[in-house]
């Protein structure tokens, strides 16, 4: 799906009662095209407040390779080298693409996919943005002792990280 079919999808949504919030982030999709995800303030929530498809489309066309020191800035609070080496990400090509404003490609940008949704169901459980960044960093005995973000480089380290977090959410144990 183009930006453009987003876009409209978005504009659709928005005649029938979408909040503002949504309503200025579908008007901001034109950027999608020009700058790509990982440009604006906003987004992370733009990205967690779309459907899945959507969030593929934008992966698929590569998100900018800047997200990923806002992931590490702004989310997690680590430093970059930590986050792309978690990743296993390569840390030149990665440096590279964000000091040259460039995309990152379909598999980097879907690791730095994975670091937002994992997050923000971290945040969701736990409620509170620091508990969130704190239980992704702390080794999980549940992951035999691997920190969930170096569990997100792969899907099923990444559907295993979301499994954990719904039993937590829901109390059941091991």
């Amino acid at each position: 799906m183009s930006a453009e079919a987003i876009a409209g999808r978005q504009h659709a949504r928005r005649g029938k009662g979408a909040s503002a919030a949504k309503s200025a982030a579908a008007a901001r999709l034109a950027h999608i095209g020009t700058n790509g995800l990982g440009a604006q303030d906003d987004d992370f929530t733009f990205f967690l407040g779309l459907d899945p498809i959507e969030q593929s489309q934008l992966i698929r066309d590569g998100m900018e390779a800047v997200i990923v020191s806002r992931i590490a800035n702004e989310l997690l609070d680590i430093p970059v080298q930590t986050l792309l080496s978690s990743l296993r990400l390569p840390s030149s090509t990665i440096n590279r693409k964000i000091s040259q404003g460039e995309r990152l490609s379909a598999s980097e940008s879907d690791r730095a996919a994975r670091t937002m949704l994992a997050y923000a169901q971290a945040r969701d459980v736990l409620e509170d943005d620091k508990l969130a960044a704190e239980w992704l960093l702390r080794p999980n005995v549940q992951l035999r002792g691997e920190r969930p973000l170096d569990m997100l480089d792969t899907q099923t380290g990444f559907d295993r990280v979301r499994d954990i977090l719904v039993r937590l959410e829901h109390g059941v144990t091991v």
